[in-house]
């Protein structure tokens, strides 16, 4: 690949793949074999492994690109490629023994599928997303791509040879995931001149939700998927409540921050972007820590639905769909982030993903990983920037993070999981304290150095210690 390729990357003028960038991926790889120890879940194994081959491929990647070259440097480069082959073909063929040949065609496939996402995301995308950031939403994708299929597969015992358990919720949350990802590809994609962008939109949203989501939902739930999501939020009295609550919350802090708005007008106060992004922070902690304490099910529900939502939005508001897209437009403007330098918005779609992930994939016996996202993003980021913009003056070498606003968000965090153990909300060992404890300082090295986008790097980076506890 091309020097010009790489420069499709945010921040593209320094080294897009340094220690924290490898810190990063490494969480994210062996997050998949620590669930897959501690669950022997079939899903697990296989996205870890095709994490690893994706892992390594890129490494080698990284390294011919973002260094330079030299006779002894290419000498390595070869060996190093070669040990990357035959890695990746010995975990083919331990696959193929075993007879899962179903499972090496679905692994080969989402490869092929990571790859393709890596190097057409940039180029349809430029400087959207850092290396690191298009790195794990190639991976995440493959990673569904391989998670669907699965469930889908399972339907047929001759194909895959082992069990593959999952529930409805699940499947309706997947389908309704792809319809988002597809609608949002299809607008991303040069349509015919003639067709105006609103039209392109609206026919792209009815056609794919009437040809991929209803059939393979019906499929999979064996009912109409409105009438089983009615009959599954009657199922428990508390659900109705537990979405009341939050659109309660919603609602009153839609009205504060217009409200602040007002007053920083009327005072001729320039507000700031931060103090303003803080409160959505502060809604998402109180939503998705009522949601992990009462029914996960329901919150990886609703924040699938959310974000295929800004997922829609932010296609009309690329394509200025009639009659929202320059609403939406105006409204995502005050809330733009420094990082936000491409044509698509991301870090408040980053945002769901990094507070929802560790809901995803952690069961219910795991309380305190679950949260990694509220506590890294919703508690130790948000005390870290209001903190550190406010009384920060000490720098940490070389960037604009402070020594301040750091030891702010750890206090804080820190102070969070203490509660929930002195509340006995969350179980405490001393095993657990240590975890916590390098989780927390881990995560906040990375919070100081990393260049790339919090909301997602960071409940990464802190999910596999507090599910190790």
């Amino acid at each position: 690949m091309s020097n010009q390729f790489s420069s499709n990357f945010r921040g593209c003028n320094r080294n897009q793949f340094d220690i924290q960038s490898l810190f990063v991926l490494i969480c994210f790889v062996f997050t998949w074999l620590i669930i897959y120890l501690k669950t022997d879940d079939e899903l697990s194994k296989a996205i870890f492994i095709q994490n690893s081959l994706i892992a390594t491929w890129t490494v080698v990647y990284s390294i011919r690109i973002f260094f330079p070259h030299s006779p002894k440097y290419n000498l390595s480069l070869i060996i190093l490629r070669c040990t990357v082959t035959i890695l990746n073909g010995s975990a083919m063929l331990m696959m193929i023994f075993y007879e899962d040949f179903g499972l090496c065609l679905l692994l080969v496939l989402s490869l092929l599928l990571s790859k393709s996402i890596f190097i057409a995301g940039p180029t349809l995308c430029p400087k959207t997303c850092s290396f690191i950031e298009w790195l794990l939403i190639s991976m995440g994708c493959s990673g569904f791509f391989l998670s669907i299929n699965l469930h889908w597969w399972s339907c047929f015992d001759e194909i895959i040879n082992r069990p593959i358990l999952t529930h409805d919720y699940v499947v309706i949350c997947e389908c309704l995931l792809l319809f988002g990802l597809i609608v949002s590809i299809l607008q991303i994609v040069p349509w015919s001149t003639t067709i105006k962008p609103t039209t392109q939109f609206y026919i792209s949203l009815i056609t794919i939700f009437s040809i991929v989501f209803l059939p393979q939902a019906y499929f999979f739930v064996n009912e109409n998927p409105f009438l089983w999501l009615f009959n599954y939020i009657l199922e428990k009295p508390h659900r109705l409540y537990l979405l009341s609550f939050w659109l309660i919350v919603s609602i009153m802090s839609l009205l504060i921050i217009n409200l602040h708005l007002r007053i920083t007008e009327n005072l001729d106060i320039k507000h700031e972007q931060t103090i303003i992004r803080k409160y959505f922070h502060f809604l998402a902690i109180i939503v998705y820590t009522s949601g992990i304490l009462f029914d996960t099910h329901l919150l990886t529900m609703c924040s699938v639905a959310f974000i295929v939502l800004l997922l829609l939005l932010e296609c009309m508001k690329i394509k200025n769909v009639a009659p929202l897209g320059d609403i939406i437009g105006n409204a995502w403007s005050m809330y733009q982030n420094e990082k936000d330098t491409g044509q698509i918005m991301v870090s408040h779609l980053f945002l769901i993903i990094g507070l929802s992930y560790p809901v995803w994939i952690a069961d219910d016996s795991r309380r305190l990983a679950q949260l990694s996202g509220v506590i890294s993003v919703g508690i130790g980021d948000s005390a870290a920037s209001i903190i550190g913009s406010k009384i920060g003056i000490r720098k940490w070498p070389g960037t604009k993070r402070t020594l301040e606003g750091s030891l702010a968000g750890l206090i804080a965090q820190f102070g969070f999981i203490a509660s929930l153990w002195y509340l006995d909300i969350i179980p405490y060992s001393q095993c657990d304290l240590l975890f916590v404890s390098l989780g927390l300082l881990f995560t906040t090295q990375i919070e100081a150095y990393s260049h790339d986008i919090d909301n997602l790097t960071l409940p990464i980076s802190l999910f596999p210690f507090l599910y190790t506890c």
